[in-house]
């Protein structure tokens, strides 16, 4: 019987660090843009993976897990729009001062309100469960995740190349490479604390260090007594949110909770 994980239906995305270490034709080493293009690559893969956990596991729910799994449909719609919410107020309209280009992140926020109403709609279904004013249904789970998983996860991936293409609208002193990392590490930061430890946890429930031949076993760049915390001490707290993670607790990939094997 062989595990079941989250690395489908929804792919998850090359980084392009890892992309320039396979192609022997690569000239030059990763730069700035390229290092924060990996860098939201890895936390949207760990979006893209809580997506898949969902929608695999959705059917499989068993009475006793309806109310745990909902709290974590929840955790998941509210990362998802912390870190969007961000990106809209913070991230981009600094990428927008530094690059002197008006507008040149305004497509990354039109595809946020392409998803937005289907991820609102799954929100308030897992929430309406969760007040037992409706019934849990895997397959209706699954429905809902049908609507917008796929331009979720588009968006997801055509904001990587489009952080490496600003290199092109870059001034001459290399201002925008100077500061790329360390405003995305800002509101990075800024999302964690709006998310306190639950999602946090959430998120370490779904970040697979090994990803890429283990070139992530040292990200995020957060802490490291937030790390330990994370998956020494909150990880037995909030088992509502790790129990249905596509990790362990040392961030490899595990066979999904509540997905039978596979023969």
């Amino acid at each position: 019987m062989a595990p079941i994980f989250a690395d489908h239906p929804f792919p998850l995305i090359q980084t392009p660090i890892f992309a320039a270490k396979q192609d022997p034709k690569a000239k030059a080493q990763p730069d700035s843009f390229d290092r924060a293009a990996s860098e939201m690559a890895n936390a949207h893969n760990l979006m893209i993976r809580g997506l898949n956990s969902i929608y695999l596991q959705a059917p499989h729910i068993i009475a006793p897990d309806v109310k745990p799994f909902c709290r974590y449909i929840a955790a998941f719609t509210n990362l998802i729009h912390v870190h969007h919410h961000s990106e809209e107020t913070q991230f981009f309209p600094e990428v927008e001062k530094l690059s002197g280009v008006q507008g040149i992140m305004e497509t990354n926020v039109h595809h946020h309100g392409v998803f937005k109403k289907g991820l609102h709609e799954l929100d308030e279904y897992a929430t309406a469960v969760l007040a037992d004013k409706q019934e849990y249904d895997g397959p209706r789970v699954v429905a809902l995740i049908d609507a917008f998983g796929r331009d979720l996860v588009e968006h997801l991936r055509d904001e990587i190349p489009t952080l490496q293409r600003l290199r092109e609208v870059d001034d001459k002193d290399g201002k925008m490479a100077g500061l790329i990392e360390k405003i995305m590490g800002e509101e990075g930061e800024s999302s964690m604390k709006t998310l306190g430890m639950p999602g946090m946890l959430w998120c370490f429930a779904n970040l697979d260090i090994h990803y890429e031949d283990d070139i992530w076993l040292d990200w995020p760049a957060a802490p490291g007594p937030v790390k330990f915390l994370a998956r020494n001490v909150f990880w037995w707290v909030y088992t509502d949110l790790r129990k249905f993670g596509s990790v362990d607790r040392n961030g490899k990939l595990k066979g999904l909770h509540a997905v039978p094997e596979s023969k």
